[in-house]
């Protein structure tokens, strides 16, 4: 089992209430009875003890993919029709499992023809030391065994990283962003980036031999790439700006953004907008840590890294009022066309989880014509751990997300309508 399953919160092991969505009718914010059943799709993973999403994308035609561990210590990869049922066009019966045994798995990222690049840890074929590896998939979920060597392209850093961000840059080179953790007592984790062509070689003429490790900010929650070709890096509150062969730059002057990700790791996740501010929805402790009293928070940062002044910067649960073990944790973010701001996450006591949603505006307000005063909670499936990342679709607005159920069992799909 992944380091991932150890962080995760306590609450999402428990079984979920069966609670009614608080929005009603096709109101915004309401399950989409178009999609699954009454806007739910699970999909079941009992003989192979558990699974974890950790990547949600659309494709351009509609067609959902979702990146997952099971306990079979695969990566595998499902795809959904745009209605929610598993595609059986793609892999076997809808889901293609990657060859490699992957000991973290992070992002993955489209091409324009169709392939899908995922990334995560791996252990050097070489040397035996933790690295970052990359597979490709092509358009019908067969592992394209042209990329990279022995269809697997290594980015070996020398230290244990976790998830990692995945950028498809322009001119179809890979850019990899991640978090390395410190490798002696007292020194600081690093950023790390990798840069691979298109064919899934390292590219040389990125910082040492393709990859660059410095302290930065300390990881990677979010990835861009201006149209000067310079790379932006979040983690958490904090940016720092690399110049096209990798070096760090003394300070961020931001610039247009052609390409960005955010990192869908658990309590904490980033997106930027287009015009190059980012916005970080964390966990937070309410009262002393050994409480595990923690709320949401939502914050808004310019192109530069200054705390927005005009954003409302919410503190808020999904619902109630808080207490002794009562966790309402963000895991994903996403931004609507129209700027509002979609966050979703856990509501979790001891003995339950709910899935939880919240829309806020562009100035950070809570959005009324969503759900119930900008919120919905509900407990769809039956056993529901929370939601785990969500993605929007550009034609209407509706919102796809991603969660599991029953202990880890099954994987959740729902979409809801967004207007």
């Amino acid at each position: 089992m992944s380091k991932f399953i150890r962080s995760l919160l306590p609450g999402l092991l428990f079984f979920g209430l069966i609670i009614s969505v608080k929005s009603a009718g096709a109101a915004a914010g309401s399950l989409d009875p178009t999609f699954g059943r009454g806007g739910v799709t699970a999909t079941n993973f009992v003989k192979l003890s558990y699974v974890i999403p950790y990547s949600v994308k659309l494709q351009p035609d509609g067609k959902i993919l979702v990146l997952v561990e099971t306990g079979a210590g695969k990566a595998e990869i499902l795809r959904y029709t745009s209605t929610g049922t598993l595609d059986v066009t793609f892999g076997h019966k809808g889901i293609a499992q990657l060859p490699t045994n992957f000991t973290i798995f992070g992002s993955m990222v489209l091409q324009s023809n169709g392939q899908i690049v995922m990334a995560g840890e791996v252990a050097d074929p070489n040397t035996g030391a933790a690295a970052f590896g990359l597979e490709r998939v092509n358009p019908n979920g067969t592992v394209d065994t042209t990329f990279g060597t022995n269809d697997l392209a290594v980015a070996s850093m020398g230290f244990p990283g976790t998830e990692a961000v995945l950028v498809m840059q322009p001119n179809g080179n890979i850019l990899l962003g991640a978090q390395l953790e410190p490798i002696g007592r007292g020194l600081p984790f690093h950023t790390a980036l990798a840069r691979f062509s298109s064919t899934g070689t390292l590219d040389t003429t990125f910082g040492s031999g393709g990859t660059v490790s410095v302290p930065a900010v300390g990881g990677c929650s979010a990835l861009a790439v201006l149209s000067t070709g310079e790379i932006l890096v979040v983690n958490g509150n904090a940016i720092a700006q690399f110049t096209t062969d990798g070096s760090q730059e003394s300070t961020v002057t931001g610039g247009t953004i052609v390409a960005s990700a955010g990192s869908e790791n658990p309590s904490i996740t980033s997106v930027f907008q287009p015009n190059g501010a980012y916005i970080l929805a964390t966990a937070v402790s309410i009262g002393p840590g050994r409480n595990h009293n923690i709320a949401t928070e939502v914050l808004r940062f310019d192109a530069t890294g200054t705390p927005d002044s005009t954003f409302a910067n919410p503190i808020f649960r999904f619902t109630g009022n808080g207490g002794s073990g009562v966790e309402d944790v963000p895991n994903g973010i996403a931004v609507q066309a129209n700027g509002d701001i979609l966050v979703v996450g856990a509501h979790s006591t001891p003995s339950s989880a709910l899935n939880g949603l919240a829309r806020l505006t562009p100035s950070g307000s809570f959005d009324p014509t969503f759900g119930t005063n900008g919120i919905v909670t509900n407990s769809v499936p039956t056993g529901t751990g929370g939601l785990e990342g969500v993605v929007i679709q550009p034609a209407d607005g509706k919102i796809v997300t991603v969660g599991v159920a029953n202990n880890l069992t099954e994987l959740t799909l729902s979409r809801y309508l967004g207007q």
